[in-house]
């Protein structure tokens, strides 16, 4: 009986428990997910957002928890409470955030239940940007900043339900990417891809309708959705350039990622399993979207390509490629997280699969924009490639880019007349070419070698035919050959001695690479000047050794005090005309009689940048996990190259811990105090080894 009787009673408390749980839940439904409450919490996070009176606490503001959290080092015995709202949530994977109050903002390491036990990751409803919160918590100075620690989350008041979405248009993603900079849009879709900033913190993410894909570019909102929930949005429209590349990016006429911003994330379904549509998406080829002018708003739109997955590990960071079918036209994902964020992409590592990507964005520099993808999924469907499509594929990834359409000289250029691909299956397709007017373009066979030249001034329709296995695929270019201008040019000495802002057409030899500069060296009898060019893609059109007659800016790299003689150069240059030819660039004005010493002691007081030493040193390259760099010594002095990685001296690195001749510039382009080297040439018994990086690199 007495058995029995306990029974019945825990019975009985059970029931009433499952009772009161039932009608909890009740109250749950009614409840508006997203509507204005005030909830305390016990020691749980909040399962739901029942409508309260906001407790009193003696609270301090964020002022005076600044003060206590003293000086570097110190962490408080005691808990604090502070209400405030939130500025951001910095971190959704553990609750970093910034809070505010009228008194100022502090930082906050970290998120919990009312008693600590549980993580913010497992709030079913996580306080966001906005929303009110109560915490109770230590404040310490943590190596000089000062923070709020380990905080209790008491209650919170969600103002997301107090945000009006009436005043947003609703609008398809397609409409929202054509909509004005800063229109209010509403939009919904399925979310395809997360991205990520440093140390893997929710940054944004494309969104994806029956219409297009845009980025939503949010990371309260991004912390708060996954992979495959079907959401509805609330924000601004934006196009995003990065503020030190809008002046580059104006240049060229890219206008930005087209983005929302401000967001409100309105509602979500909270389910995995949605895809996104794929209908609409476009064929295409990382080829032809590379090649897609800046000018055309493509950023954020998904394509569907054939594309080489590429992992390239550098040092502490890996870069993760799209290439083409060719294996080499491509670029890069875009990364803030040093490639963590694409760890998911190793299984696609050197297969080529059918993906999804966008153009997220496009890198502006003052020589061009290169879009960067972001892949949106990926998928390894066992490629096989159409040999029957092999004679266009050649003729379009191999012969196509060899032509100019404007030549001002011969050329002579060696053409490309068989290719075979270990990637996709086939061996020796042919390409031919013929001339309709071979008294200005005409084609000859030197030394085994298919060579064009061009001779009489005006214009030839170039047939390009590509042929495999019975099948052929053919072409038209047209190509002008115009007589040299004649230009009053300048010589090199004359450009070095020219006026400050002057624009300048200087004739000379192009010689060996600038190193961590899009440019070359221009050497004639009289001098040598370094040269900045303002398209990448003249390195497709001149080689070392090209007589040209270039024009730009006659510039100075320096300080602005004076203090310092700078750095010379040409800048925003092009090649106006190209004479062609195999020419030793001229060395007279080579400085022969000095030593590795003598260079260290060089005083940027004094104008060397356009001088170029040969001279005897020792490679030394250093480095760890994360960097390399390299350095030349005479075994007491050690003098620096500009560069910014041991990689952009490839051709040195052999040397490493030998003495060896250079020819070797000095420059001054960042204002130190000090010359830094730039090596044209290694000299060897069997001639020079030239520095070719940027014609290697574009």
């Amino acid at each position: 009986m007495k058995n029995t009787s306990r029974f019945t009673r825990v019975t009985a408390l059970l029931m009433t428990l499952v009772m009161l749980l039932s009608l909890a839940l009740v109250a749950c439904e009614k409840e508006d997910d997203l509507g204005p409450i005030t909830t305390p919490l016990d020691d749980t996070p909040p399962a739901d957002d029942t409508p309260g009176t906001p407790t009193e606490y003696e609270t301090i503001t964020i002022a005076k928890a600044l003060e206590l959290c003293g000086e570097e080092g110190n962490i408080t015995e005691e808990r604090y409470y502070i209400r405030a709202k939130i500025k951001s949530v910095t971190n959704p994977q553990y609750g970093a955030m910034i809070i505010e109050d009228e008194t100022g903002t502090i930082d906050v390491y970290g998120t919990y239940s009312s008693d600590g036990s549980v993580g913010y990751t497992e709030f079913e409803y996580k306080p966001v940007k906005g929303d009110e919160v109560l915490l109770y918590c230590i404040l310490q100075n943590y190596n000089g900043t000062k923070e709020v620690k380990n905080a209790w989350l008491i209650e919170y008041v969600n103002n997301q339900g107090k945000l009006d979405v009436s005043q947003y248009a609703p609008a398809s993603i397609a409409e929202a990417r054509d909509a004005e900079v800063g229109d209010p849009l509403k939009v919904d879709g399925v979310v395809a891809r997360i991205t990520y900033a440093n140390g893997m913190k929710p940054s944004g993410f494309i969104l994806v309708d029956e219409t297009s894909s845009i980025y939503v570019y949010d990371g309260d909102a991004a912390g708060r959705v996954q992979v495959g929930n079907k959401v509805e949005v609330a924000g601004r429209k934006d196009m995003w350039i990065l503020d030190k590349e809008q002046e580059s990016a104006n240049k060229f006429g890219y206008k930005g990622c087209n983005q929302l911003t401000d967001v409100i994330l309105v509602s979500n379904d909270n389910k995995t399993d949605n895809e996104f549509d794929k209908t609409w998406i476009e064929e295409s080829t990382v080829k032809d979207i590379l090649e897609t002018p800046v000018t055309e708003d493509i950023t954020t739109k998904i394509f569907k390509v054939n594309a080489l997955v590429k992992k390239a590990p550098g040092s502490g960071f890996v870069n993760y490629y799209f290439n083409d079918l060719d294996g080499v036209t491509g670029s890069y994902a875009y990364t803030q997280c040093n490639g963590s964020d694409f760890a998911w992409l190793d299984e696609f590592d050197g297969k080529i699969c059918t993906v999804y990507l966008t153009a997220l964005n496009a890198k502006s520099t003052s020589t061009g924009c290169l879009f960067r993808f972001l892949p949106v999924a990926v998928y390894d469907e066992g490629f096989t490639f159409n040999l029957d499509n092999t004679p266009e594929h050649v003729v379009k990834y191999y012969a196509l880019d060899q032509f100019n359409k404007l030549y001002t000289g011969n050329p002579e250029l060696e053409l490309v007349t068989k290719v075979s691909s270990e990637l996709l299956g086939f061996t020796d397709a042919t390409i031919s070419y013929f001339s309709s007017n071979t008294a200005s373009v005409f084609f000859t066979e030197k030394d085994g070698k298919l060579v064009m030249e061009c001779a009489d001034a005006g214009m030839a329709t170039v047939t390009v035919t590509g042929a495999y296995n019975g099948k052929t695929y053919s072409t038209e270019i047209k190509i002008t050959v115009a007589d040299p201008e004649n230009i009053d040019a300048s010589t090199v000495k004359e450009a070095i001695d020219a006026q400050l802002d002057e624009t300048v057409d200087v004739v000379g030899i192009i010689g060996p690479s600038l190193v961590n500069r899009n440019g070359f060296y221009l050497i004639d009898e009289t001098g040598v000047i370094a040269v900045i060019v303002n398209d990448l893609s003249v390195f497709k059109e001149i080689e070392i050794g090209n007589k040209v007659v270039i024009t730009g800016k006659r510039d100075l790299f320096h300080d602005g005090e004076g203090s310092h003689a700078g750095q010379i150069a040409i800048t925003n240059a092009s090649v106006k005309v190209n004479f062609y030819g195999e020419h030793d660039y001229d060395t007279s004005t080579f400085v022969t009689d000095k030593t590795l010493a003598d260079f260290y002691k060089l005083s940027v007081n004094d104008q060397y940048s356009t001088t170029v030493f040969v001279l005897k040193a020792t490679v030394l390259v250093e480095g760890n996990q994360y960097y390399t760099n390299l350095k030349l010594t005479d075994g007491t002095n050690k003098v620096s190259l500009y560069c910014s990685s041991a990689k952009q001296y490839e051709f040195l690195k052999q040397f490493d811990g030998q003495e060896i001749t250079i020819e070797m510039a000095a420059c001054n382009w960042n204002d130190k105090s000090y010359y830094a080297g730039c090596v044209l040439s290694v000299i060897t018994e069997d001639g020079k080894i030239l520095n070719t990086l940027n014609f290697d690199n574009n």
